[in-house]
């Protein structure tokens, strides 16, 4: 059943501009932007660029406010419940889109209990490993088919995207791994290169200074198009396998019940920082896609994303239980 299109706080493009009269309006007091996940993730990153951005423009303080845990449920968890003003604001990513359909009892309702503001980029997964027996993800699956249980990959914890698409890849494959989850970036590269995971599907930006250098190997990213850092890793599906083409997203939102004008301002500012061809440069570098699009097309994109995990974990019938 498709999902409704009415439950979303939805707001024409008009939305995005400025009320005359009101262009001061907000923010008139510092602005904490939450990060459900760790510092020096990925994530992290990209919120403090933000945030510097948006202060400026706004001329009130933005402060990054890292609250990480259970795959980022916490930090959600605290925008929903936060007064709507506009003065609390989430970076959530494309978990929040897939957590419906493997957490039925969260505290907080996706749907229901925030305001989609805007998608700021895309992101690629990569599948990277400093296994030397690995020279392909042909060579991986042959390995992981003859050791069923004996090898690893990393994510940033259960229930994230990278996690669902690894399990969606074993059972394609028919082949049995571990998954270890880490609570950040750091002891997951860190835990790669020594060697004590096989291999992870994380963010591009993390492993991407050791990929460069040699010393981590990157043979597939998902996603429908090649990640321009590394233009010589193939997709997934190039290679040949299905159900790893969504890619992930990094978006912006408010709590449900944020007054319209101050949904207007907030678009409008992150519209123009993301416009800015020194900000769309500085995201690349990232590994990251930059987005600019209207309002409209996010909320759709939301729905469509909740639909496709839904399937996807019904359908490869994967639980945390």
């Amino acid at each position: 059943m498709p999902l409704s299109r009415r439950r979303f706080s939805a707001l024409p493009l008009a939305a995005c501009l400025p009320l005359p009269g009101h262009a001061n309006a907000y923010p008139d007091k510092p602005v904490r932007l939450v990060m459900p996940f760790p510092a020096g993730g990925m994530g992290d990153i990209l919120a403090r660029h933000l945030a510097t951005d948006l202060a400026k423009l706004w001329g009130q303080p933005v402060v990054v406010d890292n609250r990480a845990g259970a795959s980022g449920m916490i930090g959600n968890e605290h925008v929903a419940r936060s007064a709507p003003d506009g003065s609390t604001l989430l970076l959530g990513i494309s978990q929040l889109a897939l957590a419906p359909s493997l957490y039925p009892k969260m505290a907080y309702d996706v749907e229901k209990d925030f305001v989609p503001l805007a998608r700021v980029a895309d992101a690629v997964s990569v599948f990277v490993t400093n296994d030397a027996r690995i020279g392909s993800v042909k060579d991986y699956v042959a390995l992981a088919r003859a050791n069923p249980d004996r090898l690893s990959y990393g994510t940033y914890g259960a229930g994230t995207s990278a996690h669902i698409f690894a399990e969606i890849f074993n059972r394609a494959n028919g082949i049995r791994t571990v998954h270890v989850p880490y609570k950040g970036a750091a002891p997951l590269i860190n835990d790669l290169l020594a060697g004590h995971v096989t291999l992870s599907f994380t963010d591009l930006a993390s492993p991407l200074p050791h990929i460069l250098s040699g010393r981590l190997k990157a043979y597939a990213v998902t996603g429908t198009r090649r990640a321009p850092l590394l233009p010589e890793v193939p997709t997934f599906a190039e290679l040949g396998h299905a159900g790893l083409d969504v890619p992930g997203w990094y978006a912006l939102f408010a709590p449900a019940k944020t007054p319209p004008e101050t949904v207007r301002r907030i678009r409008e500012g992150v519209a123009q920082v993301l416009q800015a061809p020194e900000t769309q440069a500085r995201l690349t570098q990232l590994g990251l896609l930059p987005v600019v699009e209207q309002p409209a097309a996010f909320e759709q994109r939301l729905r469509d994303d909740m639909a496709y995990w839904k399937k996807a974990i019904t359908e490869n019938n994967i639980r945390l239980d």
